[in-house]
């Protein structure tokens, strides 16, 4: 399994000490998921607590004007320092949002009560350093088992959101919705230069979606986004052909920020949950980043929640796809 150095060089020169608790959860969670690799958050470790802020600078103005999908993005960070800090062997204290004045304060982490993590604490921490995005379609003949399904429905409840499988009914809409949504997206040059600036980083930059995590375009039941030209795609994308992936739309009751970063939270808990159970989950952010399209989604729910993001599921490869580049601590962690 990955592991992560704790003692990084970089953590130690910003000023606070990497053997703290919360430096070692914060550094955890720069292995975090984001839109277009984006890694949209900041940590400010100091008196005893870790606040988590967004980095606004990091937004992508176009695709996601409302903040939405960056929210999410530090809802997965939160939840993946939680796990951290459990593993380091204590409860997390967490408060979402402590200032309105500050909004971009999304939440405050303190080192609670110690305690011993259990074997599952210790699972989903090294499925958290193990999992990985990735975009090759569904292998072939080889479908998730049901109940397994409902365990990632589960993962995403104990953390305040839900997940709707989508039944093979439901499936053409998502194929509709994702083929509107490419469209639309195409045609907006802000969308495409946000796309360009994130798909072509400076060398060794950290951040952005690699060519070696792309795999070229290919028929699939549900469209992709195109990332890169097939050209530039340095991932095979195998024989799979999605024919037996899985659909679900991750949701919550509200669509407010705090329901932004909760529903990130239960993504977080989603996929770890899946990663345990080697089950590959690829986001499939166009169809909430479209309002016609996030509507349509919406419908799918019988009106009964705000869409989130849409995912497809699937089996997991036997060989990982290679990890994204991520930002130093110094970069992201400051006292």
């Amino acid at each position: 399994m990955a592991a992560i150095n704790f003692s990084d060089r970089a953590i130690r020169s910003r000023g606070y000490s990497a053997d703290s608790p919360l430096g070692r959860a914060a550094l955890a969670a720069l292995r975090a998921p984001s839109l277009l690799n984006t890694q949209p958050w900041r940590w400010r470790v100091h008196d005893g607590s870790a606040e988590l802020w967004a980095d606004r600078s990091r937004q992508l103005t176009s695709i996601d004007p409302d903040g939405r999908l960056l929210i999410l993005s530090c809802g997965i960070a939160l939840h993946h320092a939680m796990v951290a800090l459990t593993i380091i062997g204590h409860r997390p204290q967490v408060d979402v949002r402590p200032d309105a004045t500050t909004p971009d304060l999304l939440a405050v982490v303190r080192a609670g009560a110690e305690q011993r993590p259990s074997f599952a604490d210790q699972r989903a921490f090294q499925a958290m350093l193990a999992r990985r995005t990735d975009r090759r379609p569904a292998p072939r003949d080889v479908c998730i088992p049901a109940y397994r399904l409902q365990q990632l429905r589960d993962a995403a409840e104990r953390h305040g959101a839900h997940l709707h499988l989508l039944p093979p009914e439901q499936v053409p809409v998502l194929i509709v919705a994702a083929t509107h949504a490419a469209a639309i997206e195409t045609a907006d040059p802000g969308v495409r230069g946000d796309l360009a600036r994130w798909t072509h980083r400076p060398t060794g930059g950290g951040d952005g979606v690699t060519a070696s995590s792309v795999v070229p375009q290919i028929p699939r039941r549900v469209p992709q986004r195109e990332f890169l030209p097939n050209d530039d795609a340095g991932l095979d994308a195998g024989e799979g052909n999605d024919q037996t992936a899985n659909y679900a739309i991750l949701f919550s009751d509200g669509d407010e920020p705090a329901d932004w970063l909760a529903a990130g939270q239960a993504l977080s808990a989603l996929l770890i949950a899946a990663t345990e159970h080697r089950i590959s989950v690829n986001p499939i952010s166009n169809v909430v980043e479209v309002e016609p399209t996030r509507a349509t989604l919406a419908g799918l729910l019988s009106q009964l929640g705000h869409p989130m993001i849409a995912l497809r599921l699937s089996v997991a490869a036997a060989t990982p796809p290679p990890p994204e580049p991520r930002r130093s601590p110094e970069e992201m962690i400051e006292s």
